[in-house]
């Protein structure tokens, strides 16, 4: 369970800390997740994920066959500790590089690795999530969206919702329902431009619109891009999820000691108290150490398990309280536009959604109870 650095982490460490400062431009530091223009935003982000993917920082734990440098999980947490600590944006593909990569190296045939890991992690296919309906949010047992074998292709038709960034993925890890098959639940790669796929932006809270629903007529999905097996879907998501509950959100989740660090100097600026952060700060340290955690465990062969759905509640429910702790010390000051308040005010908005994506805490804390011989709510 212990994750200080070998010398080679130490050293890519090192090498990428001198590079960040050179090449993260000031107008991409500490910019609040879901504020700014959509298009804009995710732009920044596509951007400094090709800068990295190009000269060679990305993935540093992915094994080489795969574009990675096989350094093993240290060199990912120095990964992250450099940009954090730097302010940087999440690279755009974190949700493929996060959450899908690991499955489809898990369970994917090689051609399946070789035509889509390379791609993803030069940011030259963006990359979304088809889970979520508006049946069967994060109850995927409700899975409806159903794809009928059609000799080598299946022919898709269904809906989804809540899938963030469609509007401008070229690729989507989808799980559907095939007709005729026992536990028919399968996951399945989509390519965003066939015909019948129709994606509608919702706006949020904030003005901005991230999450999307998708409308699948008809659409045409080969048999070569069923990920694991026909039937075989819930082991390859629950493999996912358990990365995007976990590591997945790592770098958002290790952001919350810089997030608070910025919040007390802009308390201080504004001649606000600060004593107030000091259960923030609590908060930040137990989700750093459980993520920490999390990475040491993966580092050591083992998985995630219940400490997945515990990172992501401890996250998620952690950064609403310290934003909202926020808003309580400054006041009419959030609805102010002057020294950049305003952002903070839509991140707070956004935030309401962190505890949703990725499945609710309720599910999460099911889970838990369920591993500890409690009844959930469902009992």
């Amino acid at each position: 369970m212990d994750l200080a650095l070998s010398p080679a982490a130490r050293e890519y460490r090192d090498r990428l800390r001198a590079w960040v400062d050179r090449h993260l431009p000031d107008q991409w530091r500490d910019v609040p997740t879901g504020t700014g223009d959509d298009a804009e935003y995710v732009k920044m982000r596509s951007e400094w994920g090709r800068k990295l993917h190009r000269d060679g920082w990305l993935a540093p734990h992915w094994p080489v066959e795969f574009g990675g440098r096989g350094l093993g999980v240290d060199a990912q947490l120095a990964f992250l500790d450099v940009l954090v600590a730097a302010g940087a944006p999440e690279q755009m593909n974190t949700n493929g590089m996060g959450i899908f990569a690991p499955a489809l190296m898990a369970f994917g045939t090689s051609a399946q690795q070789a035509r889509y890991l390379g791609p993803m992690l030069a940011h030259d296919d963006i990359w979304c999530q088809g889970f979520s309906e508006p049946d069967a949010g994060s109850d995927l047992g409700s899975l409806t969206t159903r794809a009928v074998p059609d000799g080598d292709r299946f022919v898709v038709s269904g809906q989804k919702v809540w899938t963030s960034y469609a509007l401008f993925a070229q690729r989507c890890y989808l799980m559907v329902r095939v007709a005729g098959v026992e536990r028919g639940v399968t996951m399945v790669v989509l390519h965003m431009d066939r015909p019948g796929v129709t994606v509608r932006p919702l706006r949020n809270i904030t003005g901005s619109s991230e999450f999307c629903e998708v409308f699948l007529d008809d659409v045409a999905v080969d048999a070569d891009d069923v990920v694991g097996g026909v039937g075989q879907g819930w082991r390859v998501a629950t493999y996912a999820l358990a990365r995007e509950r976990s590591t997945g959100l790592a770098q958002r989740a290790l952001q919350l000691s810089r997030e608070l660090h910025l919040m007390n100097e802009k308390l201080q600026d504004d001649g606000q108290r600060d004593d107030v952060l000091v259960d923030a700060f609590v908060r930040s340290r137990a989700v750093d150490a459980t993520v920490r955690r999390v990475l040491a465990t993966t580092a050591d062969g083992g998985e995630p398990g219940m400490l997945a759905p515990i990172a992501k509640v401890l996250w998620s429910e952690g950064h609403q309280a310290q934003l909202g702790t926020l808003a309580d010390a400054a006041g009419p000051l959030l609805t102010t536009s002057a020294h950049g308040w305003s952002d903070w005010l839509r991140a707070l908005l956004f935030s309401r959604a962190e505890t949703i994506y990725g499945g609710t805490s309720e599910i999460q804390r099911n889970l838990i109870a369920k591993s500890l011989g409690m009844p959930s709510d469902r009992s």
